[in-house]
């Protein structure tokens, strides 16, 4: 250890008076090395965060810590150069399943036809009905473009006030009707007068009159 005087020059301890200047070196103080400032050790660098998923894995404990943190939150292992998480990817969507294909409906029998017959009383004339959805009964006009279905023209229908579109027989939910359509000398069904524009049953052997002129039903 040195003392230096008040002039800075440096002596060896002990010295009563300064080598260079005489100067009495009772007051000196004694020049006291510095000592040394321990430096604190750098902290490790945080393990790269995954920028996909903002963590990184612990390489001891495998446990998954927030990106920047120096220690694992399990273990207390440091994280420098620890691995980043690994995203997964979400898994795909599956493909909708198809419906299950039904098998196609077996078709619906149509109804069998229907067959009948209109009988005229006078000379046993017969109308075949089978098979027709609608049926017109009157007197043919070609003036007025009118040609019925059952034309009563040859069996007296002039002489018998038939009208020209006189009534209709058609078939509603399989059952034969009878329709009275405006005539002038009306219809009769088994001597029943019938109202205009009202349908009416048909049954087997039933007695139609169309103005004068009569007729037999028949469905057998």
């Amino acid at each position: 250890m040195s003392v230096r005087c008040s002039l800075g020059h440096e002596n060896p301890d002990g010295s009563a008076f300064c080598d260079e200047c005489g100067e009495p070196l009772n007051s000196a103080e004694p020049t006291v090395a510095p000592v040394a400032t321990a430096t604190a050790p750098a902290e490790p660098a945080a393990a790269p965060a995954d920028t996909a998923t903002g963590t990184q894995t612990c390489p001891s404990c495998g446990a998954s810590n927030p990106a920047g943190e120096a220690f694992c939150s399990s273990c207390g292992a440091s994280l420098q150069g620890a691995p980043a998480a690994v995203q997964t990817p979400p898994p795909a969507p599956s493909a909708p399943s198809e419906p299950p294909q039904q098998a196609p409906a077996s078709p619906v029998s149509a109804p069998a036809a229907l067959h009948a017959r209109l009988i005229v009383e006078a000379d046993n004339q017969e109308f075949d009905l089978s098979g027709k959805e609608n049926v017109t009964v009157g007197r043919e006009d070609a003036v007025s473009n009118i040609y019925p279905d059952v034309d009563l023209t040859p069996h007296g229908g002039e002489e018998g006030g038939v009208s020209r579109l006189h009534a209709r027989i058609f078939v509603e939910n399989g059952q034969y009707m009878v329709e009275d359509e405006n005539s002038t000398n009306f219809t009769f069904l088994n001597r029943q007068r019938l109202a205009s524009k009202t349908p009416t049953p048909l049954q087997d052997n039933d007695e139609v009159r169309f103005g004068r002129v009569l007729l037999r039903f028949k469905t057998s």
